[in-house]
């Protein structure tokens, strides 16, 4: 018998063999998705190609960082720790929905959707198939608005934390950053891009007319029972701000953390001598904010071009290098969320 959750979510009637099967094969096959998917596929190998063909992408450079044990071994946990961090900013999303979750029944859930989100991109979702799990469980399809929310919001506190923690690296390190020509584009859209952050966590947090006149025009739009109730979802947090507070200072730490096994990967490569801790914290969040475009998995060819462009303004040209040593850990915790998943599939195939 799978682990129940102390809210009386149980894995084992979720089906996570038949969830991710059903949510993979019918949008697979559909011309328009499949197109989508070969067009995906051409834009990644193409960017690839390019780098190595003209030498900015070096595998043989990544391999001798990869097998260096000590350096392996602290990136590795740094992933391990942020991985678990990430399931208790989660866990604080769903508790301020009315809907708890065991933190051995979330750590699952979230491996599995680690596994979902890095191989099959475009096809299915990990978020869907996290979401797939919480909501089958909800008495006649309540809560559904409620789950699908704190899965909107988990990603928005992950995204707002990248832009603070870079806009934060630019304010203590403003006249280094403005003395370069080439930072100063990045250092206007920061800017432009943390004043998004604001206003988004002023919505959700603070009272407010216009908040108020939204919910009186969302009823009268197509589809308006539906946008109430998401509605009505995110302004819950108005009552439990602290738990959004304490989600998004987690998403912080997380994205710290990651910086951290970026700096640790670059010593190791080489190539990075000139460029200053605070131009990591700075640009690594830039990067990772092009990777959560959904072109390919685990953002290869994009992450690897803005990482490349990205450093080359601070005289770096091992950017992409850099990246593919990074998400190599990405792949290494999707296989691990790959065991997660056919573990649990096997068990309801034997239990079926």
């Amino acid at each position: 018998m799978l682990p129940t959750s102390s809210s009386g979510i149980s894995l084992s009637k979720s089906q996570p063999g038949n969830a991710g099967a059903a949510a993979a094969s019918k949008p697979a096959g559909h011309p328009l998705r499949v197109a989508l998917n070969a067009g995906k596929f051409a834009v990644t190998f193409g960017i690839l190609y390019y780098l190595y063909a003209n030498g900015m992408l070096d595998f043989s450079r990544v391999q001798g960082v990869l097998t260096n044990a000590p350096v392996v071994t602290a990136v590795f946990a740094i992933f391990i720790v942020c991985a678990l961090a990430g399931v208790l900013r989660w866990q604080l999303l769903l508790h301020g929905q009315g809907l708890p979750l065991h933190f051995r029944a979330a750590v699952q859930l979230t491996m599995i959707g680690i596994f979902f989100n890095t191989a099959i991109p475009g096809a299915v979702s990990g978020d869907l198939i996290k979401g797939y799990y919480v909501v089958r469980r909800q008495p006649e399809g309540r809560g559904r608005v409620r789950a699908f929310t704190t899965l909107l919001l988990d990603r928005l506190l992950g995204l707002s934390a990248l832009v603070f923690v870079s806009f934060f690296a630019m304010v203590f390190n403003l006249r280094s950053m403005l003395a370069n020509p080439s930072l100063r584009h990045l250092c206007g859209l920061i800017s432009l891009l943390w004043v998004g952050v604001a206003v988004f966590y002023a919505f959700v947090l603070l009272k407010s007319p216009v908040a108020r006149k939204l919910q009186k025009l969302l009823p009268r739009l197509p589809f308006g029972e539906i946008f109430v109730k998401f509605f009505n979802a995110v302004k819950a947090y108005e009552s439990c701000r602290h738990l959004m507070v304490r989600g998004f200072f987690i998403s912080v730490a997380i994205h710290l953390a990651i910086i951290s096994s970026f700096i640790l990967l670059a010593k190791a490569l080489g190539g990075f001598e000139t460029v200053p801790l605070a131009k990591f914290f700075f640009l690594v969040p830039f990067g990772l904010l092009v990777t959560a475009i959904p072109i390919a998995p685990a953002g290869l060819g994009t992450g690897h071009a803005a990482f490349l462009g990205l450093f080359h303004l601070v005289g770096s040209r091992a950017g992409a290098d850099l990246f593919t040593a990074y998400v190599s850990f990405q792949i290494l915790m999707s296989l691990i969320g790959g065991i997660f998943y056919m573990y649990y599939r096997g068990h309801q195939t034997k239990t079926a």
